[in-house]
């Protein structure tokens, strides 16, 4: 693997930058950069499944924060150019086009906010790769006010009513993530979260507690008041289990509240 001098990767990154406009010598350009920068000593990296669909460069973290930082400046100045790229790249089966993709479509404007939230649905499934869907959420983070957007939280509810596993656990770390910003409207977030509590399965509870402890974070009375309704609604052995491990989250006075609410069950 060469050396990475970053007057010369900088002026490389200059010489990219050139054919942002033609999406077809863009990539293959990228594709020449990658492969200059390749380490082919280390052929797999310990976060790629072994029965993994992607494959790696193994290019240096110093070149691809390189690579971001002149991928803001571009998507800003050319968002439409930045969405065909980003799809081009995305169609790669390299994990540093996906991450080039992300970061194109992270750094679009706000008023991109429908386009970057197809690509979020489109790009995310139970097969990408753990480090993909949290670059992915990272992308969601930077932009407040996707967080506060009713159709993210629809999108959330897309993966929290799926039949897998893994699709699950991922609308209840996003959601953990969205209720980190504050997220404005809780009745909505219960609503979502209802159908999961009311079948709190072993699998995903370490998750689910996590959104729950953000939840009282936020509000611990109002989270108190929804475990006691989900409790009335649905007295099923599995629930009543679930909401009585959620009562060290709360203080005392919750506490006596929440096992008033279910000894009454």
């Amino acid at each position: 693997m060469p050396l990475v001098q970053l007057s010369r990767l900088r002026s490389q990154l200059n010489a990219l930058a050139v054919h942002f406009k033609d999406p077809k010598v863009f990539r293959d350009s990228l594709t020449s950069l990658f492969l200059m920068y390749e380490n082919k000593a280390s052929t797999t990296n310990i976060w790629l499944r072994k029965n993994t669909q992607f494959s790696s460069y193994n290019v240096p973290e110093s070149v691809m924060t390189e690579l971001e930082s002149r991928i803001t400046i571009l998507s800003r100045q050319m968002p439409e150019f930045a969405l065909v790229n980003a799809d081009n790249l995305w169609e790669m089966p390299y994990y540093e086009s996906k991450k080039t993709a992300i970061a194109l479509i992270a750094n679009l404007e706000e008023t991109y906010q429908n386009e970057f939230l197809c690509r979020v649905q489109s790009w995310i499934s139970v097969d990408l790769e753990d480090v993909l869907i949290k670059d992915i959420l990272a992308a969601i983070e930077k932009k407040p006010a996707i967080l506060q957007n009713k159709q993210w939280l629809g999108m959330i509810k897309t993966w929290l009513d799926s039949n897998d596993t893994n699709l699950i656990k991922l609308g209840l770390k996003a959601l953990n993530r969205t209720l980190s910003h504050k997220y404005q409207n809780l009745p909505d977030i219960f609503s979502v979260l209802t159908p999961i509590v009311h079948n709190p399965q072993k699998v995903v509870q370490k998750e689910l507690m996590g959104v729950i402890q953000a939840l009282i974070l936020q509000s611990e009375a109002e989270t108190a008041s929804f475990l006691m309704m989900v409790g009335e609604l649905y007295p099923y052995e599995n629930v009543l289990l679930f909401l009585r491990k959620c009562l060290p989250q709360f203080d005392k006075f919750f506490q006596i509240e929440l096992r008033s609410a279910l000894r009454n069950l």
